[in-house]
């Protein structure tokens, strides 16, 4: 007996379920990432850059000691009230400034200042001097500063006490106590030590509380002419800048350096970053949480899960008609079978004739065990069920496919026969009657025998059912009564 079980009806679709939904959710992480390893590859991309300018900077300056040559020409000077620092600024006419520095560089603003102490604006002093040979690398560091975004600023300490920026804003809002100040920060110690030209110092990030308080990391490289110290260049870049971009998966990107490394080993999407000439010894991590990625999940893949989901509630609508479709089936068919044998019951019967094979002569045969009382009485109920079923059993042996046979009721089998002639007809039945004999005594001791009546008519007769299953139980009587075991027909 097929069981309407919900268990069963949701299994395999849930089963289907689980495997797309995880299909995807592989896809999802796959695309997270690539998208991860093409911003790591970005924020590389851009730390190399950021060490190949200060390379090609630390080279012009250099140049600039050769050519032992310049001046402050196109350049105004301003001596601040607040911290007595001297500010040098570039002439708003920017050919004018171009010309004077005799570089060619492409159209823009000039974005840099040159600040130090008092003495700097004194034409006669000897850091206006040494300065004044150093500005033609200002408008140089003012376009690649503008270059790119993370690049936050552009600066050159001179171990005179002055400083050249792009921004502007790095000199103009020095005070006399934060250039004080830089000339104590680390990179500034750190590159003192470095006595190799070609190294360059990696500051972690950290945040840049004398200018606008944003968190930079910085490079910086002593210059050095004829094995002399000149100062430092620093190029701070903004963190920010650099992990971010307009790709959503950059906001959890993070730097973590090599001890804090070791305490996230376990962590999936972590790359080292090497550098040349450089101690960087940090990493690019994707920091995000279950919750944030099982969000960016169902975000990003709604319409794939929208659809599975669709799919799910379908397949679920589906399998229920299906069941249900089969479960009608099942108790429709079982109102027409006898429960005993699987034979048809009556009613089965005679919903079955509408759709019989029909030849030129019906029969409507009755068979009735012999003495099936006595049966019961000497061997018990279980061996006259048994006797039954036997009964079935050869009835829908020695029949062909296209007839029909059921059981009533008790020991009782109605059997439908189609046949071309009378005479075929009327062998089948004796056949039935003596096949069952002759090995009966399979099932009960001694064996048993069945009596029959036949009705048999012209297949295009009109007839009456419930009077030609009368008339062949009047055969069966008299069959019974002339003494069993024998098969009359009208």
């Amino acid at each position: 007996m097929p069981k309407f079980n919900l268990k069963h009806i949701f299994l395999i679709p849930t089963l289907f379920l689980v495997l797309i939904v995880g299909f995807i959710l592989n896809n999802h992480m796959n695309s997270v990432q690539r998208q991860v390893n093409r911003e790591y590859d970005r924020i590389i991309n851009s730390l190399q850059r950021s060490i190949k300018v200060i390379i090609s900077l630390d080279y012009n300056i250099s140049q600039l000691y050769k050519q032992n040559q310049g001046s402050f020409y196109n350049h105004s000077f301003e001596i601040k009230k607040d911290s007595g620092l001297c500010v040098i600024r570039p002439s708003e006419n920017l050919d004018a400034v171009m010309a004077e520095q005799d570089i060619s560089v492409a159209e823009g603003r000039l974005d840099y200042s040159i600040a130090g102490k008092k003495d700097l604006c004194d034409p006669s002093s000897e850091v206006y001097e040494i300065a004044s040979k150093k500005v033609s690398l200002a408008p140089v560091i003012s376009f690649i500063h503008d270059y790119e975004s993370y690049l936050h600023g552009i600066y050159f300490i001179s171990k005179y006490n002055y400083i050249i920026s792009s921004p502007k804003e790095i000199a103009e809002n020095l005070s006399q106590k934060t250039l004080d100040v830089i000339y104590s920060r680390p990179y500034w110690k750190d590159s003192m030590k470095n006595d190799s030209e070609k190294y360059i110092t990696f500051t972690p990030p950290y945040t840049d509380a004398f200018f606008d308080g944003l968190e930079v990391l910085t490079f910086s490289t002593p210059i050095y002419y004829k094995g002399i110290f000149k100062g430092v260049l620093v190029i701070d870049l903004s963190v920010e800048k650099l992990l971010r971009s307009s790709n959503e998966i950059s906001q959890h990107i993070q730097l973590l350096n090599s001890d804090e490394y070791k305490r996230f080993e376990q962590y999936r999407f972590m790359q080292p970053v090497n550098l040349d000439f450089t101690d960087f010894t940090y990493f690019l991590y994707y920091k995000t949480s279950i919750k944030e990625e099982l969000k960016g999940f169902l975000v990003h893949d709604s319409n794939s899960l929208i659809l599975t989901l669709v799919m799910y509630i379908l397949s679920l609508l589906s399998m229920f008609y299906y069941q249900s479709r089969v479960s009608q089936k099942y108790y429709r068919d079982l109102a027409k079978q006898d429960p005993m044998t699987g034979l048809y019951n009556r009613r089965g019967f005679e919903m079955s004739l509408q759709d019989r094979v029909v030849k030129k002569y019906v029969g409507f045969a009755i068979y009735d065990i012999d003495d099936f009382k006595q049966i019961n009485d000497v061997f018990g109920h279980d061996v006259g069920d048994e006797a039954i079923k036997y009964v079935a059993r050869m009835l829908n042996k020695s029949v062909r496919d296209s007839d029909i046979v059921s059981r009533f009721g008790g020991e009782e089998f109605v059997i439908c026969i189609n046949a071309e002639s009378r005479n075929s007809l009327e062998s089948v039945c004796e056949r039935v009657r003596k096949s069952i004999q002759d090995s009966s005594g399979k099932v009960v001791k001694g064996g048993f025998t069945v009596s029959g009546g036949v009705t048999v008519i012209d297949s295009h007769q009109e007839f009456s059912f419930e009077h030609v299953i009368k008339k062949a139980d009047a055969l069966l009587y008299k069959a019974k009564q002339d003494g069993k075991n024998r098969v009359y027909f009208s």
